[in-house]
């Protein structure tokens, strides 16, 4: 469990970091055509995608964070 909770808790740290320094555009650009290949959408996603796909990062990132933590201090709660 603590290897689980120390890899979401760093996992979080870099998704947040990219955040904090303000993530290149290109970026999402990049998960926007390899999220959505083979969907019938457009080849310039419009800013709004581009929006959605930086909040549902930001959002994961901060979830990935929450639950690390809590695994990490449900293993310190019940030692082995």
């Amino acid at each position: 469990m603590r290897i689980a909770g120390l890899l979401l808790v760093a996992g979080a740290a870099i998704t947040l970091s990219l955040h904090a320094l303000g993530a290149p555009e290109e970026l999402f650009r990049w998960l926007y055509d390899h999220l959505l290949s083979g969907r019938d959408v457009p080849d310039h996603p419009p800013q709004g995608g581009l929006n959605a796909i930086s909040y549902v990062s930001l959002i994961g990132g901060l979830l990935e964070l929450a639950v690390g933590l809590v695994l990490l201090a449900i293993d310190r709660l019940h030692p082995a």
